[in-house]
């Protein structure tokens, strides 16, 4: 079993970004700005109806807000392949340049977003095991229950998403074959490995973005209060919903560096281990 060498990885996915920003950029910025539009309205409207659930204490309100962000969810996928797919072309050396603007739905993007649909059906469904499983140990409704099965989720999450998501997009690219066991075998005993990458290309941009957050907003856009009372909550959540212009501008900026990195080293540890199989 090959050893992903960690730093080596982070400093290629680094190397990478900064070399091809300007590629990057041209690559995703159309799909990206209809990302950024559509989730900024539909976010908006599911704030609203959340913050007026909280307020009247009846949540069957929520009920077209949530079929819009689930809408949203597909329509979401097929543009982070639309990004995904090109970028990783770059990365993986089969794109030799950029452009002023990409926009296409082709086989390879239909392929990543069935993966990606995929993925998504499946932690839809681990949810409600989790779920399942806390109530039953813990009694239905508890807080405890809820608190476990956030906990376990989280963790669930982070697993799968690692093993089966991180190699994802090289795989989509650059192979034929189902795209799922594929990553999850090459993924396989790098777990903690591709952690501190994913950690290692994340958690700057993250600190960065909070950095801005905090000049433009104040301390209460990273640490809001949090109230007991439905009535408080449902201030605190209006609040919130006015600063997503704020945060979907930083995400849009921040967007080619995040994509760049995650893919620059998705691309790296692929070649490595592929490499090594043959």
């Amino acid at each position: 079993m090959t050893k992903i060498p960690v730093l080596d990885t982070i400093r290629a996915a680094y190397r990478f970004t900064f070399q091809h920003l300007g590629a990057i950029i041209g690559l995703i910025w159309l799909p990206m700005i209809l990302a950024t539009v559509i989730g900024f309205l539909v976010l908006q409207r599911f704030f609203a109806a959340l913050a007026d659930a909280f307020a009247s204490n009846n949540f069957a309100l929520l009920g077209p807000a949530l079929l819009g962000l689930i809408s949203f969810m597909f329509v979401g996928l097929l543009l982070l392949a639309m990004m995904t797919v090109p970028v990783m072309q770059l990365a993986m050396g089969s794109r030799k340049s950029g452009a002023l603007a990409h926009f296409a739905f082709g086989t390879l993007e239909w392929r990543l977003f069935r993966a990606g649909l995929g993925m998504a059906v499946f932690f839809f469904a681990l949810l409600i095991m989790v779920s399942m499983g806390s109530s039953m140990a813990l009694g239905v409704g508890t807080t405890n229950a809820n608190r476990l099965s956030v906990a376990i989720f989280y963790l669930c999450l982070i697993f799968f998403l690692l093993r089966f998501g991180f190699l994802l997009p090289a795989v989509a690219v650059a192979e034929t074959g189902p795209v799922l066991p594929r990553s999850w075998v090459l993924s396989g005993g790098n777990f903690w490995r591709i952690l501190s990458i994913f950690l290692g290309v994340v958690v700057p941009v993250r600190l960065a973005m909070v950095a801005v957050e905090l000049v433009l907003q104040g301390p209460g856009a990273v640490a809001p209060d949090l109230f007991g009372s439905t009535a408080m909550m449902a201030a605190q959540i209006h609040a919130a919903s006015q600063n997503m212009p704020v945060m979907a501008g930083i995400l849009f900026l921040v967007a080619p560096v995040l994509l760049g990195l995650i893919l620059g080293a998705s691309a790296e540890i692929f070649r490595l281990l592929t490499k090594s199989a043959v």
